[in-house]
């Protein structure tokens, strides 16, 4: 959203021309669509409207500032899916109904080595699980966990539940927390990666030859460039 319009169709492009990966917010209109929308409820001109209280029609019908088209799901998956065969898609769901009309199109569209589904809700994670037992699901950890060595993360239920990758909000994503992510087997994600800053401290960690697996950023054009320079930068080290 750093260059376009969150969630929409020109902001994927960007991302896909950039050879990332495609991360948005989905949840169901009142006709049952899957769409691509972040907040559960908007003001426009003075007035609240709910995603779950408008028809898909009706939502596109509404004139919003940044003059975006509300994309379902389908039309992002069909629009990206055989652009680049190892593109990633990762999805954060609003409830779990949402999590099982996703789980039924990326089944639909054999994504299902290729799409995550991330939520914070355990019990969310829990029956997306049980409904299909081969969906990548990935747990977001609440931002109100400071310490993830403090017994407040339940590892090994994480692992029953086979989740094997952590989604941490980027100010928890400090040395410690992360390296008690990967003393415990998992992989990490972190999202929120907008500043600089925090880009090369991300880039930067290694720990048991090991580091953060993924990052979620709105600027992923500075990412990846801070990315190369700080690769640029160990590969002149060894050399030398």
């Amino acid at each position: 959203m750093g260059r376009h319009p969150e969630n929409t169709i020109e902001g994927f492009k960007h991302a896909v021309n950039l050879g990332v990966g495609i991360e948005s917010d989905v949840q169901l209109t009142k006709d049952n669509i899957l769409v691509c929308f972040h907040d559960k409820s908007f003001k426009l001109e003075g007035k609240w409207y709910d995603i779950s209280n408008l028809t898909l029609e009706e939502l596109r019908n509404l004139n919003f500032l940044d003059k975006r088209i509300i994309p379902t799901l389908r039309e992002v998956l069909e629009t990206f899916n055989d652009i680049n065969p190892n593109l990633r898609f990762s999805f954060d769901i609003r409830s779990e109904k949402v999590g099982v009309k996703l789980i039924d199109l990326i089944l639909e569209h054999n994504l299902s080595r290729r799409v995550e589904i991330t939520d914070r809700r355990l019990l969310v994670l829990k029956n997306l699980r049980t409904y299909q037992g081969h969906a990548k699901l990935v747990h977001t950890v609440p931002e109100k966990i400071k310490h993830f060595d403090d017994k407040k993360l339940d590892f090994d239920y994480l692992k029953n539940l086979n989740i094997t990758t952590l989604n941490i909000v980027s100010w928890r994503a400090n040395p410690q927390n992360l390296k008690c992510i990967i003393d415990n087997d998992f992989k990490c994600y972190v999202w929120g990666v907008n500043r600089k800053i925090r880009m090369k401290r991300i880039f930067s960690f290694r720990y048991q030859d090991k580091s953060v697996s993924a990052i979620y950023t709105d600027y992923p054009d500075i990412a990846l460039m801070i990315r190369t320079q700080i690769l640029e930068d160990t590969l002149k080290y060894y050399e030398t």
